[in-house]
């Protein structure tokens, strides 16, 4: 932490000069110019001017209180306002910025060709079992009708774009062809009716269906009391205009043929280079840490490099692990940002609305208390307070209080648009996590009109407890809605007077610990435990991540059945049992971790995370959270084009639960994505085809086709003019026209090829540079300025693209 300024004499006086403002000695633009931006007193004995902006004063005390680790001279020099970091009640709450609110991830052709293909590689396994499934029911539906598939002509479902189309029996999204009454508006997804013709109801009582001439069963609509009017049959309608799906896979199909475009992701052994875990080369071991200790396995090492090394060679590193189920963590993410606070204080100015609100309830939460499991409401004010001083029950024990997925009715750009935005400052990988402008972010496919699932972000505001107590908030076990990013935000340690530390203390004499207590035989590395240990005491550690692999989900779920009775739940043990992580009713210990490992030999990866990490957790994968501190975390959804069929097989997980499961619905609508996904980058490939065929020069011009071109005008090919030649000697072309050929098929005069070859490449590295570089650092620049630089950079490589084809 810096410190601090404090001028005394007359050598600091000098220093800051004229910066300072007493009484009315300096020169005013306006009556209250003396006035303190923060407070808005004008009573403080002295105030700081901004010399940037000449406009805003901070006083003294605001500055040593808000602004701690600012010196007065950094303040006279660029005041918070200017930096972007004001924590006033007015600026936190201001919208005057929202403009730029999404960082700038504009993309040059070149990256919008591969992250299409990269689509349509990912998605096309998919579109097929779509087009399969509905082609199933079409064809029972032909047969009904005495008709053949071709001839079958399906009416068209009369639905606003803004509707949520469900299955009225398993509540999973429909996004094409279904089943629906005439008389009604009960809908039937094709998997129900394929389900129900052949017997198999899982959940759900006998449904009543109509057998017609032999094997023919026409499904009816079902009584009132299972939603229906028990009136009529259900017809067989689409969303889409007829065959649409079908066409759209038919030209997928064509693109993947002619880019050579293979069904599933490249997953080779040595696609990434983490694999040589410990053992690689000194770089490769900064980046990774170990998290596991299975036996004969090559994942115990997890990817984490820092945010400042993120490259495009790190990108294909998180595109391998994300498909491999494995997680990433990138360190030092809050290096990016402007610095705004998250402090405790800072945060409830910036949760609680204008005090002109009369609602009682803008200024209380609902959090949940994590020692018993029951939602309790609390004053904002009275809860940004326990955070990092305690808040103590009648008993004098310590409450453990949780404010999770907050906000809940709005969203968090319009709740917190300062946080919002710093937030997105400090996402990597923008083109998977911007949840409006990631390009690779399936949910920014959707159409503006439709209705799009809420993946946040949301916060996370959590009180925590030295590990030595033995509790502390926690997240239960639980699948993400789909991929999610979590960025550690603020951490801080509760302060306990002495007093109240010994009541404590002996309180939880009798209990025993259950973290990293030795315990029978345990198959953990010591030298993972003394690690995680110095992990937990590292000042800047907030929470404990375990996230179980994909591929071991079902033994986990087999010892949770068997050992459900074993977990307390509200003060006493679980009586019922769904589904053992959709239910979000287990928390493991250190016990039962070790228990996992010697009964079914599965072990999570086991991590903490500190300050400023952003841990990705892919979909599928499940997790739990233990905070060793009072942590503000925010998090956000996504899904990736590498995680389409996880989240396909979770969504089949939800329709099998009960019907009044609270993770029963289908809020994801991923088969809905995918289809649009898909659509949208076949359509930008055929664009970017067609615009290439047209751009092609007919007929080719050979270079030994100029013999008049001095060596000077070659170099100007890539620019916008054409050198200047002899009419007669050149026919007429556009000056993209002119191709440049490799330096073997340049007949005699090396100094061209020389030319050509070198100052674009290096001209085409150097800007691909000052792109990324833009790309991360671009907060700093003014908008209007990054915007410039970000077009003219992108039009400089577009031209050289044209010239010298793709990068190599």
């Amino acid at each position: 932490m810096k410190k601090r300024l404090k001028p005394h004499g007359n050598e600091n006086k000098a220093a800051v000069g004229n910066m300072l403002m007493k009484g009315s000695k300096a020169k005013k633009k306006r009556s209250d110019s003396n006035n303190c931006h923060q407070c808005h007193r004008r009573d403080k004995e002295r105030v700081v001017r901004c010399t940037k902006c000449n406009q805003k004063n901070y006083c003294i005390p605001c500055i040593t209180r808000w602004y701690p680790t600012m010196e007065e001279i950094d303040c006279a020099e660029a005041c918070p306002v200017c930096r972007d970091i004001c924590n006033c009640a007015a600026c936190l709450q201001s919208n005057a910025a929202n403009k730029d609110l999404i960082p700038d991830v504009k993309l040059c052709t070149k990256d919008k060709v591969q992250h299409s293909r990269h689509i349509v590689r990912a998605i096309l396994p998919y579109l097929k079992q779509f087009v399969a499934e509905q082609n199933m029911e079409r064809e029972e539906e032909a047969r009904i009708q005495g008709l053949s598939v071709t001839g079958l002509q399906i009416p068209r479902a009369n639905f606003s774009p803004n509707d949520q189309v469900q299955c009225d029996k398993c509540k999973t999204s429909i996004f094409d062809v279904h089943r629906s009454c005439l008389k009604c508006s009960y809908k039937l997804c094709v998997t129900c009716c394929r389900e129900i013709r052949g017997g198999f109801l899982p959940g759900s009582t006998h449904y009543q269906v109509h057998d017609v001439i032999g094997n023919f069963i026409i499904i009816v609509c079902p009584p009132e009391s299972m939603g229906g009017c028990d009136h009529g049959n259900l017809e067989l309608k689409s969303i889409y205009p007829d065959k649409w799906v079908s066409e759209l896979l038919k030209k997928a199909e064509s693109i993947a043929e002619m880019c050579s475009i293979t069904d599933s992701p490249e997953a080779s052994e040595g696609a990434c280079s983490c694999l040589r875990s410990y053992q690689g080369s000194e770089m490769e071991s900064a980046k990774l840490c170990e998290a596991a200790s299975r036996e004969d396995s090559n994942d115990n090492f997890l990817y984490c490099p820092s945010a400042v090394n993120i490259g495009k060679l790190g990108v294909k590193h998180f595109q391998w692990h994300l498909y491999k189920g494995e997680p990433v963590i990138i360190r030092n993410v809050l290096s990016g940002t402007a610095g705004l606070s998250w402090e405790p204080l800072v945060m409830w100015r910036a949760c609680r609305k204008s005090r002109k609100t009369n609602h009682l309830h803008i200024l209380e939460f609902q959090v949940r208390n994590c020692l018993n499991w029951c939602e309790e409401t609390i004053n904002m004010h009275q809860f940004f307070k326990g955070y990092s001083d305690g808040l103590f029950d009648s008993e004098g024990q310590l409450k453990i209080l949780k404010l999770e997925d907050w906000p809940p009715a709005e969203s968090f750009e319009e709740r917190l648009p300062r946080h919002c935005r710093e937030f997105f400052r400090c996402l990597p990988f923008r083109h998977y996590t911007l949840p409006h402008a990631g390009y690779l972010n399936m949910s920014t496919k959707l159409p503006e009109v439709s209705l799009k699932p809420d993946l946040g972000p949301k916060m996370c505001i959590s009180y925590g407890a030295d590990h030595k107590f033995g509790f502390g908030s926690v997240t239960m076990l639980q699948y993400a809605l789909s991929d999610t990013v979590n960025v550690l935000m603020h951490t801080a340690a509760i302060c306990v007077s002495a007093e109240r530390l010994s009541m404590m203390e002996q309180a939880l004499k009798s209990q025993q610990g259950e973290m990293l207590k030795d315990k029978g035989k345990r198959r953990y590395n010591p030298s993972i435990v003394r690690n995680r240990i110095q992990e937990f005491e590292d000042p800047e550690s907030g929470a404990v991540w375990d996230i179980f692999r994909r591929q071991d989900v079902p033994k986990l779920e087999d010892y949770l059945r068997e050992h459900y009775g074993e977990f307390r739940h509200i003060d006493s043990r679980l009586q019922q049992l769904v589904h053992p992580i959709h239910d979000k009713a287990f928390y493991l210990t250190e016990e039962h971790k070790r228990s996992l490992i010697e009964e079914y030999g599965i072990e999570p990866w086991t991590f903490v995370q500190k300050l400023g990490d952003a841990v990705f957790v892919p979909a599928g994968c499940p997790y739990q959270i233990r905070n060793l501190k009072s942590c503000t975390s925010v998090a956000v959804n996504f899904v990736s084009p590498e995680s389409v069929g996880e989240c396909i097989r979770l969504s089949r997980e939800y329709r099998s639960l009960p019907y009044n499961h609270r993770s029963k619905e289908d809020k994801l609508q991923v088969k809905k994505m995918a289809y649009h996904a898909m659509r949208r980058a076949v359509k930008y490939l055929e664009n970017a085809t067609a615009d290439k065929s047209r751009s092609r020069p007919t007929p080719p011009l050979a270079l030994r086709d100029v013999p008049h071109v001095a060596s000077r005008d070659v170099s100007r090919v890539a620019s916008r003019d054409v050198p200047r030649v002899a009419p007669r000697d050149v026919p007429a072309v556009a000056p993209r026209d002119v191709p440049i050929l490799a330096p073997r098929d340049v007949p005699q005069n090396p100094a061209m090829p020389e030319i050509m070859t070198v100052d674009l490449g290096f001209i085409r590295e150097d800007l691909e540079a000052k792109k990324m570089l833009l790309d991360r650092e671009g907060h700093f620049v003014a908008p209007q300025r990054r915007e410039y630089l970000d077009d003219e950079i992108n039009n400089l490589l577009d031209i050289i693209y044209a010239v010298t084809g793709p990068a190599p």
